[in-house]
């Protein structure tokens, strides 16, 4: 696990709380960065559409997510798999032997996930020692834990009445383990 840049530092603030009103001192703060470095990413981002500068009249300007930018979107997805993957979380998903399929799905799949958001993992087999709940250390703003939530089926048959508008959000998730295949097999 590799230790955050400052500029990741910048950019994890608005990944996780991406309608929040930031003011300048409280990124730097935030991140543990100096004035000058969070004025140089703050221009380099906010021209690189993943962040907007709003400056209300007779206000202190702000900071906030761009959230409804593609980029911003593209950016935070795969910020979201870099923290799966140095956290742990994927490592362990691939190594559950006795699963068949595992999807990291919900809003960490789409990029809408937030501070207080977990993340969800569907399971067609044993997920060994993973339960529901388990807070995983690394996942969370700053590298604080984040709740994991074990959707487990443990055979096809379990699966098979599983609420359809829950499988449409796990086919559209990322296929740790498996492919869509072991989980179409179950609408059979």
């Amino acid at each position: 696990m590799g230790i955050p840049s400052k500029e990741e530092s910048v950019l994890e603030l608005f990944f996780n709380e991406p309608t929040r009103h930031w003011h300048f001192h409280t990124i730097a703060e935030s991140a543990g960065a100096s004035d000058v470095a969070v004025d140089k990413w703050l221009k380099k981002n906010a021209s690189g559409k993943l962040i907007k500068r709003i400056k209300p009249k007779g206000k202190m300007p702000y900071y906030i997510a761009n959230w409804d930018n593609h980029q911003y979107h593209s950016a935070k997805r795969v910020f979201a798999l870099n923290k799966l993957h140095e956290s742990g979380l994927l490592g362990k998903l691939q190594s559950l032997d006795h699963a068949k399929a595992v999807v990291v799905f919900g809003s960490f799949a789409r990029s809408d996930w937030h501070t207080g958001s977990d993340v969800d993992v569907f399971v067609l087999g044993d997920p060994g020692d993973l339960g529901s709940g388990t807070l995983w250390k690394g996942l969370g703003l700053g590298g604080k834990s984040r709740e994991v939530s074990v959707h487990n089926y443990p055979t096809i048959g379990d699966a098979r009445n599983i609420h359809s508008g829950l499988m449409k959000n796990v086919v559209k998730g990322f296929f740790v383990k498996g492919n869509i295949y072991d989980i179409a097999e179950v609408a059979a």
